[in-house]
Formats: structure tokens, C-alpha cells, sequence
């Protein structure tokens, strides 16, 4: 399956030609949804190939998203008069490819889409400072994952808001990645935030967590695919020397997962150290730029204000990517040889 999309005024043979006034249809399966451009596509994997011209100002910025607000590129700089292009490969999980574009001065001149061949796959399983959060401004790592890789690397995010390790294997989430996951793909396991909580969620941190991230690691292993633990995220707990502490470091369930990856030969990236010692370094003030922060008014979904240390922003999101990337070159996986 190829889509090859014009958006110039000149007419391209080959293309399909598209214009402001193209509005998606069911019937076409492409079409601008008002600033968003929609490409229905069976589910699967897709390598995009992205071209755009910088016509106005001495250097345009442009940043390519897609549904659910996964970013892809991030401030690409093109100087006038410059075409740019870039590649990336995407995982569909519900039969459509929605761009969004923000831009300071660059247009759009082609999309192309292909059905990708036999790329890697990094399967995600986590919460929700992993998942795709489509709703402004909250943002998981996972989203903002794939901008690192070049094409042939599709991140597939199953993480979801408030799930546990023993959750996400009940409700059958884990099984829908072992339907597809195959040799040589990756599976990256965080969990810890809601095993703590005192519901059907919990798990004890040296028993039952063990046995359920065991679950992930046997799973992805029979399918030749390569497991990966990922310490839970650090909350933004601060004590009065600027240190986090308390639930900030999430008590015995790290520990127990580095214990684990020890016992089984398990990759491991120790998110929780990298993310306290990030937050640390930045400090108290500064650190509140990462989450979900916002004063009263300043936000119209919380006239209140809010101040949430878990979650993320988009920003946040984007730097907590980084240190994911930074563990896995630390572990020399093959997949940072996809790396930009």
C-alpha cells in the first residue's frame, strides 16, 4: 500500500493532489480534518516521508505530530528557500494516520506513506507517565519516544492510564502485544506507580510485582523478542535539602526490579535514578516545568490551578524520552543503532 499526497498548486502526475479544500471523507479515507491531515490505513506499520519548503522567513521551525499527539519530529529547522525531508516509520493501532504540523513559516509540499518492511518494533507497557495522552497538556514518555528513532524503528505504546503490573495483564492488555510482538522486537516494561495502591491494582513489591513482571519477560522471550525493565518514573517529591524522597522514589518496588533483571538476565534502565537525579539537578522551581502545572486561571480545564508531580507535559515527556535513550545506549541495545 503506498499514498503519495501533493499539496502544491502544481499538479503532480503521480501524486495524489490535495488542497485546503479537501475535507476527509470516508468514502476518499483521506482529507484534512480542520488543521489535521487524515489517511485511513489498515493497522500495522507505516514509513512516512515528509517533505516541506520554507517560503517566509529567514529559518522556520516545524514539528510533525501524529494521532494521538505522538511526536515524530521536533523542531525541524529549515531556512528560506530550503526543502526539508524526513522519514519516520509509525505503528497504527486504530486504522488511521492523523498528521498535525506546527509550524512558524513552512508549508507542506508532500506526504508519502508505505506499508513498512519488517521493521523493529518497541512495544511499551506501562501507565500513564508512559501512555499516549491525547488530552492537552498532559503528555507520557511514550509519545514523545518515536522522534528519536530514525525509520525502521515503530514505537507501539500500549501503556495506559492507571494500570499495574497485574492490571495490565488482566484486562488482556499484555495479550494484545503477544499477538503481534515477533523476533527481534523489543518489550519495555515500567510499572510501580499503581502497584502501590491499596485496590485490586496492588501487588506486594518483592512477591507478587516479581511475579508479574516475570509474566512480561517469559512472554516476550518465548517470542523471540528482547525484554527490557524500566524503574518507574520518579514523582517530584522534594524534602527540604532538594532531594526526592518518599513516594517520589516509589519505597521497595524499584529494588525489586533491579533484583529481578539480576536473577533473569534481564536489560534494565533505571529510569527512577536517572529521572530523581534529573529533577534534583534542576531543582525545585525549575523542575515544576516537567509536569502538569498551571495556576489558577491559566488553563481553562483546571480554573483552579493544578499542580500534579506525576504526570508530565510535553516537554517533560520529551525529556524523560531522552534519559530512556540515554539507557539504552548505557545498555548497548541494537535498536540504538536507529538512533538520529
Amino acid at each position: 500500500m503506498v499514498f503519495k499526497f501533493n499539496f502544491e498548486p502544481v499538479v503532480k502526475s503521480d501524486f495524489i493532489n490535495v488542497s485546503g479544500s479537501t475535507l476527509y471523507s470516508k468514502d476518499k479515507g483521506y482529507g484534512f480534518e480542520t488543521f489535521k491531515f487524515r489517511v485511513d490505513v489498515p493497522n500495522g506499520n507505516y514509513d512516512i516521508k515528509f517533505v516541506l519548503k520554507n517560503f517566509k522567513k529567514d529559518v522556520a521551525s516545524a514539528t510533525i505530530m501524529v494521532f494521538p499527539r505522538r511526536l515524530m519530529i521536533k523542531d525541524a529547522q529549515i531556512k528560506k528557500g530550503d526543502m526539508y525531508q524526513d522519514e519516520f516509520t509509525v505503528n497504527v493501532k486504530d486504522e488511521k494516520i492523523i498528521f498535525e504540523v506546527e509550524t512558524d513559516g513552512a508549508e507542506v509540499c508532500s506526504i508519502e506513506v508505505t506499508e513498512a518492511k519488517n521493521p523493529i518494533v518497541v512495544y511499551l507497557a506501562g501507565d500513564s507517565t508512559v501512555c499516549d495522552q491525547e488530552n492537552l497538556p498532559y503528555a507520557g514518555w511514550g509519545q514523545a519516544l518515536g522522534c528519536f528513532f530514525k525509520k525502521g524503528v515503530s514505537i507501539s505504546n500500549h501503556a495506559y492510564s492507571g494500570r499495574s503490573s497485574k492490571s495490565f495483564i488482566e484486562e488482556g492488555r499484555l495479550e494484545q502485544i503477544l499477538q503481534t510482538i515477533k523476533e527481534g522486537d523489543y518489550l519495555f516494561i515500567q510499572f510501580g506507580h499503581n502497584d502501590q495502591k491499596d485496590d485490586k491494582r496492588y501487588t506486594e513489591a518483592n512477591t507478587t510485582y516479581k511475579i508479574m513482571l516475570k509474566v512480561y519477560i517469559d512472554e516476550a522471550r518465548k517470542r523471540g523478542a528482547v525484554p527490557v525493565l524500566v524503574t518507574p518514573v520518579a514523582r517530584r517529591h522534594f524534602d527540604e535539602n532538594g532531594k526526592i524522597v518518599g513516594s517520589g522514589l516509589h519505597f521497595d518496588y524499584p529494588k525489586a526490579m533491579r533484583e529481578l533483571a539480576e536473577k533473569e538476565n534481564v536489560f534494565l534502565i533505571d529510569l527512577l535514578q536517572m529521572s530523581s537525579q534529573f529533577y534534583e539537578k534542576l531543582g525545585v522551581e525549575e523542575s515544576k516545568k516537567l509536569f502538569v502545572h498551571a495556576k489558577p486561571k491559566e488553563l481553562p480545564q483546571f480554573p483552579d490551578g493544578i499542580e500534579d508531580n506525576t504526570h508530565f507535559n510535553m516537554y517533560g515527556a520529551y525529556e524523560i524520552a531522552k534519559l530512556v535513550v540515554e539507557g539504552i545506549k548505557k545498555l548497548d541495545l541494537k535498536l540504538k543503532n536507529y538512533l538520529r
